[in-house]
């Protein structure tokens, strides 16, 4: 659910914020332990579990037109390595499926969302991520241009309340003094992981090159479930990202690779690469 901030109180211009906390998380800006000042800071005003904070950025070569960096996660009562393993596999499988995202990826300006957990499908996603986390309540800050989204996620567990009304109203405002800040962290920190990225070596950058030079023709969407088998989803999960049916996605498939003169997803890779295909025997 996306809310526009046009309801809130435009007015309060004042926050009341404790002024040596505040000055902690700018001390830290650039440094690794930036995610963590932020989010006990953001606990002490408005109670959480988690914090998460990404860049996006356009980029035409990536698979999917742009690239997502990972600037970090904090937890408040939670070894920061589990919630880095939950982050890590967030960025590796789902971060290209995530619906919430997928809504607010190409907006302009500050919006706040929160995301409906009853309308998050039963899966490997939910169960991986959500529900073995506990987690029931998310809500996110994105400020963007046409090329760039800061966002910053804050999560609670069953243990805390939804958020309330007074609750987004304030991290609304809050936003607008810490989104300068994660600006400048995002463009001075180390990136803990990087998705979509394209390389010399990359394997879709690599498929390209082949398609080109090989004068195949492939449709659009031939051509992206090509791209999200070598990456490595399966078929419900391209599925999912073209929003289509897995019989349809099924069929893209099939056309693909009967162009391409292979039959398995390690053939497509190894056709990808410039190499024979090894032809795997039945049974």
């Amino acid at each position: 659910m996306q809310l526009n901030v046009d309801p809130f109180n435009q007015s309060a211009r004042y926050l009341n914020v404790p002024i040596r906390s505040m000055g902690e998380v700018v001390e830290a800006v650039g440094l690794p332990h930036f995610v963590r000042r932020l989010t006990l800071f953001l606990n002490d005003l408005v109670p959480l579990d988690y914090v998460h904070v990404e860049r996006s950025r356009l980029d035409s070569r990536s698979p999917l037109g742009y690239r997502s960096e990972w600037l970090g996660s904090g937890a408040v009562d939670e070894a920061q390595s589990v919630v880095d393993d939950v982050m890590s596999l967030y960025y590796e499988r789902f971060q290209a499926l995530d619906p919430l995202f997928a809504d607010i990826r190409t907006t302009v300006g500050t919006h706040l969302v929160v995301r409906d957990m009853s309308q998050v499908p039963a899966g490997e996603f939910r169960e991986r991520i959500f529900d073995s986390r506990e987690v029931a309540h998310e809500c996110v800050l994105t400020k963007s241009d046409r090329r760039t989204q800061c966002s910053l996620a804050l999560v609670r567990r069953d243990h805390l309340p939804p958020f309330s009304l007074a609750d987004l109203n304030y991290l609304r405002h809050l936003g607008d003094l810490l989104f300068p800040l994660l600006e400048l962290h995002a463009s001075t920190a180390a990136i803990k992981r990087t998705t979509n990225a394209v390389v010399d070596t990359d394997p879709l950058a690599l498929f390209d090159t082949r398609i080109a030079s090989d004068g195949i023709r492939l449709s659009k969407r031939e051509y992206d479930t090509c791209r999200h088998l070598i990456r490595g989803h399966t078929v419900p999960e391209i599925a999912t990202i073209l929003g289509v049916l897995q019989t349809t996605a099924k069929s893209y498939v099939q056309r693909a690779f009967a162009k391409l003169g292979v039959r398995t997803r390690r053939e497509l890779a190894q056709w990808a690469l410039g190499q024979p295909a090894q032809k795997e025997r039945a049974g």
